[in-house]
């Protein structure tokens, strides 16, 4: 994929990726794992896997990839809000259930333990997203982490130098905010290094920069950052 700064030609090259959706995703060693896991997923012969990764990676975007993907295949999003589970998995063939490690209580680990079991026990393909490594999310439900344990993970790292600078640039893009090479630079010295970074500072500067009617520059950014 190409990223294009169309004011001052500042070009990244990266991998190119069919879009599925409004936008790309773009690919490379920090998260190319997880697309192969994605693209894979429904060709396995066991369909029960996780996909780990930071907030603001683009596990939802992958998840939807997948769908999108599925031609003749019944998939459904499940929350731990959702009744009658059963009826649900038995009406699907794949079931997705989004960041897992917000699942703090007894009774959203039953769900989760339940929907785990459920997914064997009628085969059917169950997809799970979490910013923590199962490691981490400390449930007390042992059965529970044994069986997260056993399934298929992949994982999204945070980017390096090469997607931290395509991410910036594709942001800007993406909101048609023209900026110099310099500003880039800028910025790539001074914003934390995650996918949750880029974003919310992109976001800051492009309301500040509505807000103030100002093009995007090194002098608005330091009024933000520094």
């Amino acid at each position: 994929m190409k990223i294009e700064n169309h004011n001052s030609q500042l070009t990244i090259e990266m991998p190119k990726r069919t879009a599925l959706d409004r936008e790309d995703f773009l690919v490379n060693a920090r998260n190319k794992a997880a697309v192969e896991f994605i693209d894979n997923f429904y060709k396995e012969p066991i369909k029960r896997g996780i996909l780990i990764g930071p907030k603001g990676c683009g596990k939802t975007h992958l998840v939807n990839v997948l769908c999108k993907s599925l031609e003749g295949i019944n998939w459904s999003f499940l929350s731990s809000e959702n009744r009658n589970i059963y009826n649900i998995f038995n009406a699907n063939d794949l079931i997705i259930i989004e960041d897992i490690n917000n699942f703090n209580s007894k009774q959203k680990e039953n769900f989760l333990f339940h929907s785990i079991n459920l997914s064997k026990e009628l085969s059917k393909a169950l997809l799970l997203t979490s910013s923590l490594k199962v490691s981490k999310l400390n449930f007390k439900t042992l059965d529970l982490v044994s069986r997260l344990e056993a399934m298929n993970t992949a994982f999204i790292e945070e980017p390096d130098d090469t997607l931290m600078e395509a991410l910036i640039i594709k942001f800007f893009n993406d909101r048609q905010l023209l900026v110099k090479p310099n500003t880039v630079n800028f910025l790539m010295q001074r914003i934390d290094r995650s996918y949750l970074g880029v974003s919310e500072i992109i976001e800051l500067i492009d309301k500040v920069s509505l807000s103030q009617k100002k093009s995007v520059s090194i002098k608005l950014i330091k009024t933000l950052i520094d």
